[in-house]
């Protein structure tokens, strides 16, 4: 196991916190690689672009290296892509690669090009998924599906669009991540392709109107159109100053829709953050009466 950081850096904290992440790892029964020596940062990132492409793909591509966690997200992912060996990547088989955020960016590159199922859970590192209340539950759940104790955990959520009808249940890979990044990478080689998908949004500090903005590039991308659902995550501090505005943003994007859509899955950047497996199966079923709009999201590991 290995910590890496394709993202931001963490300044003078970095080192405290990465030590923690190791920590965690050793009480899980592991044994991570010593941390290497770090990269000179470059602006707000973790190193230069190359440096951190060298870094993931050293250690991704090391057989002794079972899985990958992100120290922390923030910003730069997207920008290591080009520098990327994708053959090599590919032949090195896939393994677990564990983060959220701006390391959703590397996912959808990861799952496109080598078929690798990414874990989207907390970063061992990010002073925000510490300082949550929920952290050690949070850990603990990230611990049980990594360990293949935990087989088919069930996600709590609810209907946007399907009204008082009973809505269908439908299945296929669960795909995406944070919106604001996927939405980023339309028009690139890596742009994320959500055909046939059940796709999970999720986002953070993003006004209604910049949530309608990112939803109305995948749309005209066509990334909403070929779906088998759609789920949103947490949106945290997305509400604007008018509360409702949110949620009649989602309804218009997904009112007609001709698959089921659904939100509050607890999963994200807020407190509570469920583990899910990117990449990997997932059903959309109803949950209780059809009147109630009550949803679970299984997945099938």
């Amino acid at each position: 196991m290995a910590l890496f950081s394709p993202s931001s850096h963490s300044g003078e904290e970095g080192p405290r916190l990465q030590r923690a992440g190791r920590e965690i790892l050793e009480g899980w029964g592991l044994r991570p690689l010593p941390q290497g020596e770090a990269a000179p940062s470059h602006l707000y990132l973790a190193g230069s672009d190359a440096a951190r492409a060298r870094e993931f793909e050293s250690l991704y591509c090391d057989p002794g290296v079972n899985g990958l966690f992100a120290t922390r997200g923030g910003y730069g992912a997207a920008r290591m892509l080009p520098h990327l060996d994708t053959g090599r990547i590919r032949a090195a088989g896939p393994k677990p690669v564990v983060g959220m955020s701006d390391v959703c960016a590397l996912f959808t590159f990861l799952h496109q090009t080598a078929g690798v199922a990414a874990i989207h859970g907390p970063c061992l590192a990010g002073p925000g998924d510490r300082a949550s209340p929920h952290w050690e539950n949070n850990l603990e759940e990230l611990r049980g599906i990594l360990f293949g104790e935990i087989l088919q955990p069930v996600y709590p959520c609810r209907y946007l669009n399907t009204g008082s009808a009973p809505a269908p249940e439908v299945s296929g890979p669960l795909l995406g991540g944070n919106l604001a990044v996927l939405a980023a990478s339309l028009g690139t080689p890596w742009a994320i392709d959500t055909r046939g998908g059940i796709l999970f949004l999720e986002d953070v500090n993003e006004a209604p109107y910049r949530i309608d903005r990112y939803l109305n590039q995948l749309r005209q991308a066509g990334r909403l159109d070929s779906l088998a659902g759609v789920v949103f995550g947490q949106l945290i501090d997305c509400e604007g100053s008018q509360p409702g505005t949110l949620e009649q943003v989602l309804m218009d994007y997904f009112r007609d829709a001709p698959y089921p859509a659904a939100m509050g899955l607890e999963a994200g950047h807020g407190q509570v953050n469920r583990t899910l497996v990117l990449g990997g199966t997932v059903r959309l079923s109803p949950a209780g009466a059809p009147e109630q709009g009550e949803a679970r999201l299984h997945a099938v590991l």
